[in-house]
This record gives structure tokens, sequence and C-alpha cells, in this order.
């Protein structure tokens, strides 16, 4: 397994879930009440809420030239504290802000003459502050399991240095730059994510954009548990059942084999479209205590679904719709019309800024439009499937078709418990109907990519109607949470690895070790070195990498324009007036220079890199040993070593500074 960065793809997601802890130790230590019955409720809840509104804040930032680290925390914990201390009660009142002050100051003089403490911290023993139900611990233990599998399979991935790869990473530096709006024509929602992700956890945007995919995993498996769950009110074993499929089948939908771990603005959208999906049918999961911000909810998550993902936006939208119409309660109409209203304004904002932003950029807006309904980079395969894709949609048919009928069943006694799981059935089988069609504007594509998350839930939702019998029938069976998930687990893990043998025995490549090489080499680099402080000699392709982060020198300026630049720089070096009106010959403290002993194949069809350039670039390093210079082995392994060419010592790394 040759995974160099492990430590890094990580350390994002172990700072993520380390700033959750903080926020909930925070509100149970200083905010009164009761902790929450269903901490996945809880934390699913949250997500939809704050993550739709992080998202949207970035996209205002971005468009204001004003987005970086501190301003996005200074508003969210701003919101926070508006949305604790109740929005209907920010308007200003002199008397009472008289009153209250007085009060305050009277409560502390009291507290200081009692020895008391000065704040209060709400009151409770810490198993009854901070206690956590065995539910939530299974959730992120299946969460953790999803996240394992892809990491594991991440060492056959060859999405690393592609074409799509660095696009992302170019995506990804547009939002640094202040620019949404960019000449890939590209939804930037994704990326704005994953540039947050990096400022909040501290690492590179390269380690950003490969661990996003395994951060994605954990949090889509998440909202999938917390999704079925909501759909089914049972607290364990059925939400486990979808999210272990999710997490280990991979042989139950068309997918790309060689992208498994790569990060899908799909997925990143789901995230959002599974909340967005219970909030219409059950929309108390979100307003709870306070109706009025329901509508609030409403249009952030629709924003945020329409920044990251047309398809799911339009395709996926429209018809759960239609269909949630028809099973409308009348006590809930007026809920409706409101997601409805929420999802119209929703996108006459989106859709007025494309249209704004493709005038200005000389841009057809229609061809803008629909390229973003389809995408060139998704594609599927059935070489994973376990049977026949035509054989698989007929099984799943036949089985949503069982299902229905029994659901519809059921529904007649119980139309307020049936009514979601029904409608999802029928729900996700129209969709594969319309996927049939072989309409030109429905791309297959991304539909399976969607595919296996539909699949997951469906077969929890067909085993909630055998659970449902287990503990509704003539004979009571009930298995306990702490028996029945266990034996889960296991089922689950053995049936997915004796299922799927040749995804997990194969045999990796050379060109996706030699480009994981690369990113260790980039990443060890980037954890030593002062910005902008040195410069990277490498092949054309690869300066994506180097934007907002250090100098970048082609091979070619490295062997034909840099040499003249570098003995001007000698020879004016302690000339500072002279290097003041010549700023261009001043040169980067440090170069460290790539060379690769061999290219294979596949890799120099992503890097194109001239192997008597290579010769060339040797050549120059050692006319530099030569003459003095100290050059110093910085990075070796496999086919790759980087060489330190120090220009000015002491000056360009953080341990030698200090």
């Amino acid at each position: 397994m040759n995974i160099p960065y492990t430590d890094s793809l990580f350390l994002g997601i172990f700072r993520i879930l380390l700033w959750v802890l903080f926020l909930y130790i925070l509100k149970r230590l200083i905010f009164k009440g009761e902790r929450s019955r269903n901490q996945v409720k809880a934390m699913g809840n949250l997500w939809a809420f704050y993550g739709s509104i992080v998202l949207v804040l970035i996209f205002i930032l971005v468009q204001i030239n004003s987005y970086d680290l501190f301003t996005c925390l200074l508003l969210l914990l701003l919101f926070f504290c508006f949305r604790l201390v109740g929005f209907n009660r920010l308007a200003f009142n002199w008397r009472m802000w008289e009153r209250r002050r007085k009060s305050v100051l009277i409560r502390v003089i009291e507290n200081v003459e009692d020895k008391d403490s000065i704040v209060e911290v709400s009151e409770g023993s810490n198993k009854e502050r901070f206690g956590v139900k065995p539910g939530f611990y299974i959730a992120v233990g299946v969460c953790v399991i999803a996240v394992t599998v892809r990491f594991y399979l991440m060492q056959f991935d060859s999405f690393q240095l592609s074409v799509s790869w660095f696009e992302e990473l170019s995506l990804i530096n547009d939002i640094s730059n202040q620019s949404w709006f960019n000449n890939q024509l590209t939804l930037a929602g994704e990326a704005a994510f994953m540039n947050f992700y990096a400022l909040i956890t501290g690492i590179s945007k390269e380690m950003a954009l490969e661990s996003f995919g395994l951060f994605q995993a954990f949090l889509l498996c998440f909202v999938i548990f917390w999704f079925v769950d909501a759909m089914t009110n049972s607290l364990v074993t059925i939400p486990l059942i979808a999210a272990l499929a999710f997490a280990l089948f991979f042989n139950l939908a068309p997918i790309n084999i060689p992208q498994i771990s790569h990060n899908k603005s799909t997925f990143m959208a789901f995230t959002f479209f599974l909340p967005a999906m219970i909030f219409i049918r059950k929309p108390w999961k979100l307003y709870q205590a306070q109706p009025k911000a329901y509508f609030f909810g409403m249009l952030m998550l629709f924003l945020a679904i329409g920044l990251i993902d047309f398809f799911t936006y339009f395709f996926l939208l429209v018809p759960y719709f239609v269909l949630a119409a028809v099973f409308l309660r009348k006590k809930y109409r007026k809920y409706f019309w409101q997601a409805i209203s929420a999802y119209a304004i929703s996108i006459a904002v989106i859709m007025s800024y494309y249209l704004l932003a493709c005038y200005r950029n000389d841009v057809d807006f229609w061809v803008f439009f629909r390229s973003n309904l389809l995408s060139v980079s998704a594609t599927t395969t059935t070489d994973n499937l376990l049977f026949s894709y035509s054989y698989l949609i007929l099984s799943f048919q036949v089985i949503s078709l069982v299902s229905v009928v029994v659901m519809a069943v059921l529904f007649s006694k119980k139309s307020v418990k049936w009514a979601s799981p029904l409608m999802f059935i029928i729900y996700v089988n129209g969709l594969i109907l319309l996927s049939r069609l072989d309409l030109g504007f429905f791309d297959i594509d991304l539909f399976n990519e969607v595919l296996p998350i539909f699949i997951a839930c469906s077969i929890g939702l067909a085993f909630y109607i055998i659970y449902y019998f287990f503990n509704t029938g003539v004979r009571h069976i009930e298995i306990p949470d702490k028996l029945s998930a266990p034996l889960l687990f296991m089922g689950f893990i053995a049936g997915a690895f004796y299922s799927q043998q040749t995804l997990f025995t194969r045999v990796n490549q050379n060109d996706n070790i030699l480009s994981k090489d690369i990113l260790e080499a980039y990443q060890k680099i980037h954890d030593g070195f002062i910005p902008y402080g040195f410069a990277v000699i490498n092949a054309n392709t690869m300066q994506p990498m180097s934007r907002g982060s250090h100098n970048f020198i082609s091979y070619e300026d490295f062997v034909e324009t840099y040499p003249q630049r570098d003995s001007v720089y000698f020879a004016n070096k302690e000339d500072k007036e002279f290097l003041r009106q010549n700023t261009e010959y001043i040169i980067p403290n440090s170069l460290l220079v790539f060379v690769y002993d061999s290219v294979p194949s596949e890799f120099a069809g992503k890097v194109p890199i001239d192997e008597s350039l290579l010769q060339r670039v040797d050549g120059q390093l050692k006319a530099f040993e030569s003459n003095g210079r100290t050059v110093r082995l910085f990075f070796d392994k496999g086919d790759l070593k980087v060489y330190e060419i120090v220009n000015n010592p002491s000056q360009a790394k953080l341990s030698e500074l200090l």
C-alpha cells in the first residue's frame, strides 16, 4: 500500500472533528438546556443549516472581494450568537438595555459578595451535560469504515495530477483570488468548500483536494444515516444497514473504479439534497420550535445545492416537488408553498448572477447552463457490477415493486408512518425509468454517480418492512442495538470483502505511485519552507501547484534564461540600489529542482516531460555545484529526486530561521 502522505490526508478530517467537538463542549458548558435526545438528528440538522449558510456566505464574500478565514469565522460567530439570542430580539430598545445592564451589574456585585462565580455555567453532572447516546457512536463508526475503505482504494486511484485534478486545483485557487466565475465555465460551490476546508484545517490546497473525497465520504455516510433515521424513526438498525451499504458495496451500481476516492460535486450536493427532501416532506424536522425559520433554512439549502450542482438542482429536485405534492398533508401546506417559494427565489438569484457573469465575461449563457447540466469528467463503467447492469436494475425494480405494494397496504392503515418511505421508493424508480428513456439532456453518468446513494437508502427502507413485521407481528421479536449493530458490521464487512475480492486485491500502477510521490514531495516542501521564499523547477504542467504558495520556474526557463539572471544577481548581490532598480534579477533564496529518473508512459500521458530537457536540467545542476553552489538532496523516493540549490543560506527554511 503506497499512500505516502497518510498523516496529511487525515490531518484535515481530524482537525474538522476537533472543531465540532470544541463547539459541542462550548455549547454544553455555557448554554443551559437539556442535551439532545438524538445526537445524530441534531448534528444532521446543524450540518444542513450551518453548512449551507457557510457556502452562501463564501459566495457573497467572494463577490465583494472579502473572502478569508478570519472574515468567515467572525461572521459565523456573529450569526451563531444572533441565532441564540433570537433575531426578533435584535431591535434596539434603550430602556430594556438599561434594565439589562443594571441587572447584570447587580448580579455581578452579588456574586462577588457571596464569592460565587461571575459566569454562570449550566448545572448538571458531566454525564448529563456531555453524554452521547450509542446511536451517535455507531453512526460515526460506519463513517470511519467508509473513509478507511476509500483510503485503502486510494492507492489505485489515477485521479492525482490528471487534467481534471489540475482543473479542480485551479478552481480552488480562484476562490482564494476572489473569483467565483471561472474560465472553465463550471460551478464553483464544491471548490469553495474545499478552499474553506484547507483554510480552517491549515493544510495545503493540494492536500485538501486529495483528502476532501475522504471527508466527503464521511459526511455523506453520516447524512445517509441521518436521512434513513428521519424517514423511519429507527434510531440504529435501519439507518446502519443503509449507511453500511453505501460505505462498503461498490458493486451495486456503475461507478468509475480508478477515481473511486475522488470528490464529486453530486455527492457534495447530496449532503444538502437529502436533508431538503426530509424538510420538504417533514417541515417540523427543520423549524422545530421556530416556524418562522423554515423559509430561511430552505432558501439556504436550495442556494447551496444550486451553487454546487445543477443536475441535482434541476433534474432531481423538481420531480421530488411534484411527487411531494401528491403526498402532501393539509396541515403542512403552508410550509410546502414556503419551500416552493424558497426554491423559486434561489433559482432567480443564482440564474441572475450567472446571467450577469456570462454577460460581463462575454460567455454564452446557454452554453454555460447546458455544460453544467452535463459532465465530461463524470464517467462510470459496469466492470465493477456483481451482475449485468440490466439485470441489476431489473432486480432492484422487482424488489421496489414488492416494497411499494407492501408499503401501500401499510400506508392505507398508517399513512403518516409510511408516506415518506413509500414516496421515496416511487421517486427513485421514477428516476430510473427516466434514465432508461435515453433523453439527451439527462446525463446518465451523473445519475449513475448518485445511484449508489439511492440504492443504499432503498435497501434500508426495504429492510424496514421486515424490521416492522418482526416488531409488530403476532410474535414480538426485538434484538437490542448492542447485539444487532456488531452483527450488522461483521456481516456487511464479510459480505463486501468476499463479493469484491478483485477490487481489493488489484496491483498498483507505477504512474499512480509516481503521482503520489510528487504530492508527498510538495507537501514536505509546503511544511518546511517559507511561502515565496523559494522557487520550484518542474514541468510546465505542474505550474498550478505553485499558485498562491511559491515561485515557479519551468525546465525551459531554468536551462535557458535562469543562468544569466543568476549570474547578474551574484555579480551585484551587495549593490542594494541596483537590485532595487532591477528587481527582475532578484532570485529566490532556494531552488527546488524536480528530477525524474524514469517516467512511466501512463504518467507521461498526464504530465508530458521531455527526456532530453531533463538531461539539460541535470547538466545545469552539476554546473551550479561545480561553481561552488550548495546543492543537496532534499527528497528521494522511487523515480523522483528533488534537489535544493541554496542561493542564500538560512533564508528559505522555517527551521533555519528559527
